[in-house]
């Protein structure tokens, strides 16, 4: 080998290297079927996709017109995360990527969370599973037929959702959400699902003052009063996708 050809490839791996590591992965629905909402994913078998490294994963089907999801969170900083701001599956109501029928769970009030906090003797295992047994409910927007807010652990509406710590020390979650309920406009529909993080949240503020900007936006550059348009400056503290899109059709 030339050393011409040698500098080549070391010009080049890292090219390649960078190009799949951030390629965008097309995901579809899992192909299975009779499974059971116990934040247990055995019955998944293989059909779990791994996300950011393997730091988490997740499934996604239709059963009997119900979405059963499926995450699993190995990272340590993104279970603290989860246990923050809990869990989201949102579904478009046709194939764009846009918001549409949103359930955060596990879901706790503030008032709630802080009485479990003020106990300063708990160890953070312990403040886990304190807040995993006491959790407020679901917290739903968008969906047709259920009016947003929280909504109760148990309901007549049939939407239920699991979480727990597993013994391999993985925070696993399942949720069916009845598919009636969304008001979805197309046999093609796409899914948002992830951890609610709070880059992703601080993110999502920030565009929001972004749009609220634009609609007061001068030639010269400034928003309302003549003061300068905030710049987003938001960095994400994760290498990898912490939220994902899936599009695939429906029965």
């Amino acid at each position: 080998m030339n050393k011409l050809t040698f500098l080549l490839i070391c010009f080049l791996l890292p090219i390649i290297s960078f190009a799949q590591k951030n390629k965008k992965v097309n995901y579809s629905f899992a192909r299975t079927n009779d499974l059971t909402i116990d934040a247990n994913v055995e019955d998944w078998g293989g059909n779990l996709n791994a996300v950011a490294d393997d730091f988490w994963s997740f499934g996604i089907t239709e059963q009997n017109n119900e979405l059963i999801v499926a995450i699993v969170v190995k990272d340590l900083q993104l279970q603290r995360e989860a246990f923050r701001g809990g869990l989201f599956v949102d579904i478009s109501y046709d194939e764009k990527k846009k918001d549409g029928a949103r359930l955060n769970f596990p879901y706790w009030d503030r008032e709630r969370k802080r009485a479990i906090a003020n106990d300063e003797e708990m160890d953070q295992k312990k403040f886990e599973q304190e807040l995993l047994n006491n959790v407020n409910g679901y917290y739903l927007t968008g969906f047709g037929r259920v009016r947003d807010g929280v909504l109760a652990l148990d309901n007549d509406y049939g939407i239920q959702a699991k979480v727990q710590v597993d013994s391999n020390k993985c925070l696993v979650y399942e949720a069916k959400i009845p598919l009636d309920l969304v008001g979805v406009k197309s046999n093609q529909i796409a899914v948002h699902l992830g951890i609610n993080t709070q880059f992703a949240m601080l993110k999502k503020a920030a565009e929001n003052a972004r749009k609220r900007n634009n609609n007061m936006y001068s030639p010269y550059g400034y928003g309302m009063m003549g003061r300068p348009m905030m710049q987003n400056t938001l960095k994400n503290p994760y290498k990898g996708d912490t939220e994902i899109w899936v599009i695939d059709t429906i029965k």
